[in-house]
């Protein structure tokens, strides 16, 4: 399962093609594609998931004991069946193995816990080979010490199948959450991934020849096309890279299939239909901060798309099949064979290209081009953005490069220096890591990057499209006119980018603009749309975009981020009972999501009820392991409205060092003991220099600067807020 990060972009799914389940599995399929079915039955899909039985449990079971943090579990055999006696602190409970969950280079095992729930185990099984370090059961999360209430606990619903994972390793799933009873009547077609998953209408084309109709019944399997192409890639004598050349275009349509799952993305329906379009059922990511470092490379899970839009490969056509077999999944050649299929080997494939040694570490074209981090403690995965190694971006922006990933006693200085003595003759392309960079900062210096990146077609559109998402955090009347005009672009993601980009104006002034995309082609950007304006006023809440957003919402309503979402429909409803439900649903269900009891607690303070509203923080802040800054800060702020100055200091403090990279924190807690008579000029000058762009530090650093007669550091503070601030946010 993925990391607190990763989990708020993944939900529930729907299938849509409505075949039974005999016909969306593989055995109907085996009877005339044998050879399609040899080679899926040795993929990654075909044990995605599995009953758990003998032939598919690779664990030790033969009463073992591990032992993490205070939570023990033995595992044992029990007839056919495998059990898990799970202990923490007092008493314990015993759970049957329902599933396993993958094979390599692990494997989970899904175990049954009430309503139709099935979650993942704390411990999984290290299935590499023993020479490897494998063979082993391991915490989920070995570094921290993960207990009940906790978003991370197994029992929470972060760590639940039936939301998180089940789409994506099972054919035709619908999850089937019923939000009133916090309960899952969770189907599958097939329990693992097989031939219906991908191949839109599969199911329809096996029923024609069950029936003895033939299988000319009118199918047209569209991830065969991109085959049938009147075109292909050539590499003609003397030329170092192929391009494509033919006549027809590459449509591509495997890769919004292969997105469904190898994407971040929010689901927008309960199901995955392979016929429909991605951005109908899903809502991406971008390269959002913290899945991305600023140069676009992987940071946390993210599953593949995101980077792999990002390449030249992608940009000259490439597809995920040409790299991949299309039904074992494995690479088609390996080692550099698989590279040089395109690239020149006699000009690529030399110790003059990659100057080590042959067939050592920083040989392989992946060493460079497709560094690899490891996730779920044991399973490496590579980033597909085949991005030119950069150690002077790494120094800018602190993004690792390749060069000392390996040379681990050595700096990217170095590492630049080396490569510049390698290729005197090239000249770094510009970057937009630097932009990216500034931008995530507040950095006003980001600007002028910003309105070159976001119109530049030569841009990966995911790269534009996060460009313009981050117009917020430079405040800047330019770059919203700018995003104003990108509403009508032909690209999607940039459609979605700026309308994030447009959220640094009041909803009045951006309504007018945003209002045409309600009717957009594409789910995800009506979805998009009908979010920011959500609260607009006079919006008709019935249109058709509102009833998808409301359905989205519903359908990850499993976890506490739907259901604070729920809460805001009702809100803009004027349906306060039912608000304050789906706040007290969520902080049932979901007890660690803090914005939860954060809200309902301010609108109980709102509302008359200052003494609950302070009791729900008190609770929550006794209850949080670890500490939670915003529950803290929260609480801070109660007790400042209560004239206890001391209390609110000290959790006010406590959300500071919880959270040291959160300027508002920061602000709050100065300006608090500021108030108590505390000497605080040196620590505001500590806060700025780690926070330069935040406005609000900037004003209290001008204002004590002027207090103190520090005439020079408050023409400091003075000519940053004009650069940070030139206008205020004004309407495009």
């Amino acid at each position: 399962m993925g990391k607190r990060t990763v989990a708020a972009f993944i939900g529930a799914a729907l299938w849509l093609a409505g075949a039974g389940g005999a016909l969306a599995g593989d055995e109907v399929c085996s009877t005339c594609h044998q050879a399609e079915h040899a080679a899926w039955s040795l993929s990654d899909h075909a044990h995605a998931m599995a009953v758990a039985t003998g032939a598919s449990v690779l664990g030790d079971f033969s009463g073992v004991t591990v032992s993490h943090h205070g939570t023990s579990a033995t595992f044992r055999r029990s007839g056919d069946a495998f059990e898990v006696a799970i202990s923490e602190g007092e008493g314990g409970e015993t759970y049957t193995v329902a599933y396993t969950f993958g094979h390599a280079p692990l494997q989970q095992y899904l175990v049954e816990t009430e309503r139709g729930k099935y979650q993942v185990l704390p411990f999984a099984w290290d299935s590499r080979p023993a020479v490897e370090g494998g063979q082993r059961w391991f915490p989920n999360y070995p570094a921290e010490n993960v207990v009940p209430g906790d978003r991370l606990h197994w029992k929470a619903p972060l760590q639940n199948w039936n939301g998180m994972c089940a789409d994506c390793h099972s054919t035709g799933l619908t999850r089937r959450y019923d939000p009133s009873a916090d309960r899952f009547d969770t189907q599958y077609a097939s329990v693992n991934v097989s031939c219906s998953s991908c191949h839109a209408g599969a199911a329809r084309h096996a029923e024609a020849w069950l029936k003895g109709g033939g299988v000319d019944d009118g199918w047209k399997d569209e991830l065969m096309a991109y085959l049938r192409q009147d075109g292909g890639f050539v590499r003609a004598d003397g030329e170092a890279t192929a391009h494509w050349t033919g006549k027809a275009p590459r449509a591509r349509p495997e890769i919004e299939v292969c997105a469904s799952c190898h994407s971040l993305r929010a689901p927008l329906t309960d199901g995955i239909d392979p016929g429909e379009k991605f951005l109908d059922q899903f809502l991406p990511s971008l390269l959002d901060d913290p899945l991305y470092f600023p140069d676009g490379q992987i940071r946390d899970e993210v599953y593949v798309w995101g980077s792999f839009l990002q390449s030249r490969m992608y940009a000259a056509g490439v597809s995920c099949l040409d790299c991949h077999d299309s039904h074992s999944m494995k690479l088609k050649v390996q080692g550099n064979g698989l590279c040089t299929q395109c690239h020149a080997s006699e000009v690529f494939d030399t110790k003059g290209h990659h100057n080590h040694t042959p067939d050592a570490g920083g040989s392989q074209c992946v060493d460079c081009h497709m560094p690899a981090r490891t996730y779920m403690v044991v399973d490496p995965r590579r980033d597909h953005s085949f991005k030119v190694p950069r150690p002077d971006m790494a120094l800018r922006t602190g993004s690792p490069d390749p060069c000392t990933s390996c040379h681990l006693d050595r700096k990217p200085a170095w590492a630049a220096e080396v490569i510049a003595r390698w290729f005197p003759e090239r000249k770094p392309r510009d970057s937009y890591a630097v932009t990216i960079h500034q931008a995530r900062q507040g950095d006003p210096a980001a600007r002028e990057g910003l309105v070159r990146l976001i119109g530049d077609d030569r841009q990966p559109e995911i790269v534009r499209a996060t460009a313009l998402s981050l117009v917020p955090r430079v405040v800047d009347p330019a770059l919203a006119r700018l995003a104003a005009g990108v509403l009508v672009s032909d690209k999607p993601l940039m459609r979605i980018g700026a309308i994030r980009g447009l959220a640094m104006l009041p909803v009045v002034d951006r309504a007018p603009y945003i209002s045409p995309l309600l009717d957009d082609p594409l789910r995800a950007v009506r979805v998009e749309a009908a979010r920011s304006l959500l609260d607009a006023p006079g919006i008709d809440l019935t249109g058709r975009a509102f009833v998808e957003l409301m359905a989205a919402d519903e359908g990850s309503s499993w976890r506490g981020e739907g259901r604070v979402n729920l809460a805001r429909h009702y809100l803009v409803r004027h349906d306060y009972d039912a608000m304050e439900a789906e706040y007290r649903q969520a902080i049932r269900i979901d007890p660690g999501f803090a914005p939860a009891r954060i809200n309902l607690a301010e609108f109980l303070r709102q509302t008359g009820r200052q003494d609950e509203s302070h009791a729900l923080l008190m609770a929550a802040a006794e209850a949080a392991s670890p500490v939670d800054p915003e529950i803290h800060h929260a609480l801070g702020l109660s007790f400042v409205r209560q004239g206890d100055l001391a209390a609110a200091l000290e959790h006010l403090k406590q959300a500071t060092e919880a959270a040291p990279l959160n300027a508002r924190y920061a602000y709050v807690y100065l300006v608090a003991l500021n108030s108590s008579g505390a000497a605080v000029f040196g620590q505001l000058k500590y806060a700025i220099a780690a926070h330069p762009y935040d406005e609000n530090l900037l004003r209290f650093g001008l204002s004590a600067a002027t207090k103190a007669g520090d005439t020079a550091y408050a023409r400091e503070m003075t000519d940053r807020l004009q650069a940070i601030n030139p206008a205020g946010a004004q309407r495009p």
